[in-house]
């Protein structure tokens, strides 16, 4: 499990205590802090090194265009004989041999970005959602907190950005699958007043809808 998750997994659980009442307003806080402190800080060290990595990434993408232009020119010289075969060999080896070099960095470059991007990796979208709807019920809770005095205003409004910072990041990496699964949700109410009005038998209905399900089903990793 990476450090992320873990930390992530701690916040959620500290939020579950404390609604709970398992831990008093200043434990809570200090924790909290602490907790988001350590998680912010090494999501934006993941931020700084993606972008070090793409801008590598670009760098060698571009001299890799400039060397593939050389090779075509140099053959071109060649057949139209500016150039010998024994200079057109000997150039264009230490050019391909370049090449391969590049492609090779790109490869692991690639291979750095695509683990930096699945900041989840442990997680399934469904494990990932039941993280957000947490965080997302605490939030919609901190007003029902202060005016119960679980919570003062101070300690609210100095973790509520960070809540809702949080609850930014878990939605650009499933947000798309949420909106999928609305669509698919309205399909089948749609389904439901078709069969209603008779529109359609008993027997497509069920069939429609089992293949909408496990359409949903397959969006959050459901086997």
């Amino acid at each position: 499990m990476s450090r992320i998750s873990v930390y992530q997994d701690r916040r959620a659980a500290l939020l579950d205590l404390f609604q709970s009442g398992g831990v008093s307003e200043r434990v809570f806080v200090k924790l909290y802090t602490e907790y988001s402190g350590k998680l912010n800080e090494m999501l934006n060290r993941r931020v700084s090194k993606l972008e070090e990595l793409r801008a590598q990434l670009g760098e060698r993408s571009k001299r890799l265009e400039e060397l593939r232009f050389s090779l075509e020119e140099l053959e071109a010289r060649h057949k139209v004989g500016e150039i010998d075969a024994v200079t057109f060999e000997e150039r264009s080896r230490g050019l391909k041999a370049e090449v391969t070099r590049l492609e090779s960095e790109m490869k692991g470059l690639k291979a750095n970005i695509e683990h930096l991007e699945r900041v989840f990796a442990d997680k399934s979208p469904r494990e990932i959602l039941n993280l957000e709807m947490k965080i997302k019920s605490f939030h919609e809770s901190l007003e029902k907190f202060i005016s119960e005095g679980r919570l003062s205003r101070e300690s609210a409004e100095k973790i509520r950005p960070d809540i809702e910072e949080a609850l930014t990041f878990l939605d650009s990496i499933i947000g798309k699958r949420k909106e999928r699964e609305r669509q698919l949700r309205e399909q089948l109410e749609a389904l439901h007043a078709r069969y209603r009005v008779s529109e359609i038998s008993i027997e497509e209905y069920e069939r429609k809808k089992r293949e909408i399900q496990e359409e949903i089903d397959r969006i959050w990793g459901v086997p």
